[in-house]
């Protein structure tokens, strides 16, 4: 699977963000010079499926592109972290759809990364 390099902005979330995980990630990401993992995507509408943080620390960062990986709603299953709210591609994109999201941590994916190696912030600018 390879890694394409994406226009953050062209990222659509499906669930909110912590507000201090995302400080923290950005401080970490600056100090370390280099992005290490990137964003999951499903090809339908450009959803993050995982990486709501990295996308946030991204615009934050005022980058042009940030690492994805591609997966589609037609491979994966996703399910809830949370029992009151239903979770389903179907579901995903009619929220997209009606801009809709979800709250943190509600969404989840398994998903399966491959070895990936870590670009230069300045790649990315």
């Amino acid at each position: 699977m390879k890694a394409f390099l994406i226009n953050p902005n062209k990222l659509n979330p499906i669930e909110d963000f912590i507000p201090e995980r995302l400080d923290w990630l950005i401080k970490k990401i600056i100090d370390d010079k280099e992005w290490s993992t990137p964003i999951a995507i499903a090809k339908e509408h450009n959803l993050v499926m995982d990486g709501h943080h990295r996308l946030q620390a991204s615009i934050r960062l005022g980058l042009k592109k940030v690492p994805c990986f591609v997966f589609s709603y037609k491979d994966i299953v996703p399910y809830s972290l949370r029992e009151d709210i239903e979770v389903n591609s179907d579901k995903i994109i009619e929220n997209f759809l009606l801009s809709k999201i979800y709250p943190n941590k509600t969404a989840k994916h398994d998903l399966s990364f491959p070895k990936f190696k870590p670009i230069s912030l300045d790649e990315l600018k």
